[in-house]
């Protein structure tokens, strides 16, 4: 599986422990940023890996993002299925893994044009095998308690 990194990002003053391997250097994991998609619209989403930053910088350029991950609770399940993906899409990035908080279900999304088609899904119980945009080993588990 993946070696560890440990970042602290000033972004949002948090650790992580980045399941990213270790031949892709240039990665980042973070929790929690501020990602611009356009002039006014800067979401918070929960994860995303992104191309290697400057981390004192008070946003994350969409450009710079391989994947975004949203973890949906009942009370955000429709801005994030519905809203968020819209606006991933348009902004052109090109991977969003949504995780399920109740189920523990993650279904990994693909850009096709100018919206999301589903590449890959497991559940609870199950592993999710990323090749792209980065290589990783996800468990339900690891995501939601």
């Amino acid at each position: 599986m993946a070696v560890s990194h440990l970042h602290n990002t000033p972004i949002t003053g948090k650790s992580y422990t980045t399941p990213v391997d270790a031949t892709q250097p240039n990665l980042e994991l973070l929790e929690a940023v501020n990602v611009r998609l356009r002039p006014g619209r800067i979401p918070i989403p929960d994860l995303v890996v992104t191309n290697a930053i400057d981390l004192d910088e008070p946003n994350i350029e969409s450009a710079d993002v391989r994947l975004v991950c949203e973890i949906i609770s009942p009370s955000n399940a429709s801005t994030d299925k519905v809203l968020k993906m819209h606006y991933y899409a348009a902004a052109g990035i090109e991977w969003q893994l949504l995780v399920e908080q109740g189920t523990g279900a993650m279904r990994l999304y693909q850009r096709q044009g100018g919206h999301y088609v589903e590449r890959a899904s497991t559940k609870r119980g199950e592993v999710l095998e990323l090749t792209e945009p980065v290589q990783a080993t996800i468990r339900p588990e690891d995501l939601v308690p």
